[in-house]
C-alpha cells in the first residue's frame, strides 16, 4: 500500500487509522504507524530520479511534513487547543528531530543512515 497517500487527506486512499490520521483526529502519535510511512519513504526514495520526482509524489509527501511541522508548534504552544496525547517533551523533540531529518533527505534523495535515528 502507498503510505504517502494513505496519509495525505486529499487522496482517495487516505485512511483515518493512517499515521496522520491517528495524530489529526484523535492527537495520538502511533509508533507503528509512524513506522510504516517512514518505511515506505525509505523504500520510495532510491527508487525515484534525483533529477525529477513526480507531483503525485512529492505533494503529498511535502503537505505531509509541513502538517506534521505544524503540528509540532501547535503542541508546544500552550494558547493553541492542540496537544498530542501521552508524549513527553524528551520523546516529542526526539521525534520532531526524527521526522525532520527522514523528510529532509526524502527531498533531498538520499535518507540518513537508519541506525542514527535511534527508536
Amino acid at each position: 500500500m502507498n503510505e504517502i497517500n494513505r496519509n495525505f487527506a486529499w487522496c482517495d486512499g487516505y485512511s483515518d487509522s493512517s499515521f496522520i490520521g491517528g495524530l489529526h483526529e484523535r492527537q495520538e502519535w502511533n509508533d507503528e504507524e509512524y513506522f510504516k510511512l517512514k518505511g515506505y519513504l525509505y523504500d520510495t526514495c532510491p527508487k525515484l530520479s534525483t533529477d525529477l520526482v513526480p507531483r503525485d509524489i512529492i505533494w503529498p509527501a511535502m503537505r505531509i511534513y509541513s502538517y506534521l511541522a505544524s503540528t509540532f508548534g501547535c503542541h508546544l504552544d500552550p494558547n493553541d487547543g492542540f496537544a498530542i496525547k501521552d508524549i513527553d517533551l524528551e520523546n516529542l523533540y526526539a521525534r520532531r528531530e526524527r521526522v525532520q531529518l527522514v523528510f529532509e533527505g526524502f527531498f533531498k534523495g538520499e535518507m540518513p543512515d537508519i541506525e542514527y535515528l535511534g527508536y
